[in-house]
């Protein structure tokens, strides 16, 4: 699912020059100064590790949403959401565009029980059989039939406007549980590299009681 910057590799990255007035690294230099006030921001109070928690998960997610507005930086959602519209718009047209969905959704760690995806590729090709042409978005009547192709789909797989609401939280408290579980990951490396270095391999650490801040 989610993934969270590098504490190691943000706090290693260079600093601003007179190279920033290069379009391109300014943009990366900008990109660093958030991404290193956003792991400041995230050091500033424990959180607790444990990602099977639901309380955990949903406490995580609410810290680090409240960060992410202050520093100006985008969730995961947000920046799927954003990879999608950027598709769309490059998309020659709408076939194109759903035959490359899956392939983003991937990229965030979303695959589908259901074959929602092929369905909705398949409803494009039922419409421009019907229009007798290749669907794109400026296409009104087109986009009309498709629509109603979407509705019917759906219904076939029983999502309705509220269910699709809560599948979206859903979604994004598994980003946040993504995060979560990665944070935990290297909290217990780091500790099983130290309880190794110092011969104390037999010690159990209950890792939910930790402070983070004290291993990244």
């Amino acid at each position: 699912m989610g993934t969270i910057p590098s504490v190691r590799f943000y706090s290693s990255a260079p600093s601003a020059s007179s190279d920033e007035k290069d379009p391109l690294k300014r943009i990366f230099f900008n990109l660093m100064k958030k991404y290193r006030t956003y792991m400041s921001e995230l050091m500033k109070s424990k959180i607790t590790l444990d990602p099977d928690d639901p309380k955990a998960v949903s406490d995580y997610k609410t810290f680090v949403d409240g960060i992410r507005k202050k520093v100006g930086v985008l969730s995961r959602p947000q920046q799927l959401q954003t990879l999608v519209k950027r598709e769309a718009a490059l998309a020659p047209d709408l076939k194109t565009f759903y035959h490359a969905l899956p392939k983003i959704k991937a990229r965030f760690g979303i695959t589908e029980t259901y074959d929602g995806d092929k369905m909705m590729v398949e409803a494009v090709e039922k419409v421009e059989k019907k229009i007798g042409r290749v669907l794109k978005r400026g296409d009104k009547e087109g986009i009309v039939l498709l629509k109603k192709e979407f509705d019917t789909i759906n219904k076939t797989l029983g999502v309705d406007p509220i269910q699709k609401k809560e599948l979206e939280a859903e979604a994004e408290l598994g980003f946040a549980k993504a995060e979560l579980q990665q944070i935990k990951d290297e909290v217990v490396k780091v500790i099983e590299a130290q309880k190794k270095r110092q011969g104390y391999e037999h010690v159990q650490v209950d890792i939910k009681t930790l402070d983070h801040r004290n291993y990244l």
